[in-house]
């Protein structure tokens, strides 16, 4: 009986200590934390900003991929551009992302979101940085050309993979860097917007996923992500709470769990302008 009631007094005590240490964990800035699954939250957490590598183009230049992981499991984030949202070097342009979903347990991170193209005057020691501070956390993330960081583009002759080629009214691209439509697409608040494009690849089905990339208020899919036949329509609903201008993103690949092997995947961007 003694041996027992020192048992479970021992348990306690460590139950108690293990209980206040995390509750210490809990107020440790992000950068200073040891990285756990534990601290992904329902809400109040940053957005992380991503580096995925980078890649040579024909023409000589280099292309940096740049993607996020919201950290809430229920709680969206609008960072507009400007001091909470930017690149450090603005020699160099970027469609910047200013509308982070909370993700899918299935992928969680959003793989190069947006692209920055360098030329020769970006040399191998430069860095940009894309700043993003959400729900108290300043973060920055370096994007280079380091050897070790290069991606597969747009096919991967080791995994026999092709990143899937996304047509909108009669425009073609493959690859991350993606297809921006010209054509700008008219729409009033709350009424439905049909988005559309064709989806080539090898396989018989890809894994297609809509989100807002930036704009005034919020967006809402008929349908947020599914698997569709390769040569057929991807097609979507999407309804605007405000009127401005947006762009939605899409994102292919021939299966998400592809996704773990940063290769192969393509974007579009769709311009919106929404009226009252």
């Amino acid at each position: 009986m003694r041996t027992s009631i020192f048992y479970l007094r021992n348990l306690l005590l460590l139950s108690m200590v293990t209980c206040a240490a995390s509750a210490i964990a809990q107020q440790i800035e992000l950068s200073h934390q040891t990285w756990s699954a534990e601290v992904i939250r329902e809400q109040g957490q940053p957005v992380i900003p991503l580096f995925d590598g980078w890649f040579p183009n024909a023409d000589g230049t280099r292309t940096l991929c740049f993607g996020f992981f919201n950290m809430n499991r229920q709680q969206a984030l609008s960072i507009p551009l400007g001091e909470n949202n930017y690149l450090s070097d603005d020699r160099f342009s970027a469609a910047l992302p200013t509308h982070f979903d909370p993700l899918p347990p299935a992928y969680r991170h959003v793989f190069c979101a947006f692209t920055v193209t360098v030329d020769d005057r970006f040399a191998r020691d430069d860095r940009i940085y894309w700043h993003l501070s959400s729900n108290g956390q300043d973060l920055k993330v370096p994007g280079h050309t380091l050897p070790a960081y290069v991606l597969d583009e747009p096919n991967s002759n080791g995994r026999g993979d092709i990143a899937p080629t996304i047509t909108i009214a009669n425009e073609s691209a493959r690859g991350r860097t993606g297809l921006v439509a010209s054509q700008i697409i008219l729409g009033s608040v709350n009424e439905p917007i049909e988005l559309q494009a064709t989806i080539s690849h090898p396989d018989t089905e890809v894994w297609v996923g809509w989100a807002k990339h930036s704009g005034p208020g919020e967006v809402s899919f008929s349908e947020k992500e599914y698997m569709v036949s390769t040569d057929s329509s991807a097609s979507v609903k999407a309804r605007f709470s405000k009127p401005g201008d947006y762009v939605v993103r899409l994102q292919s690949i021939d299966d998400i769990a592809a996704f773990e092997f940063y290769c192969c995947h393509s974007n579009a961007y769709f311009h919106v302008r929404v009226s009252d």
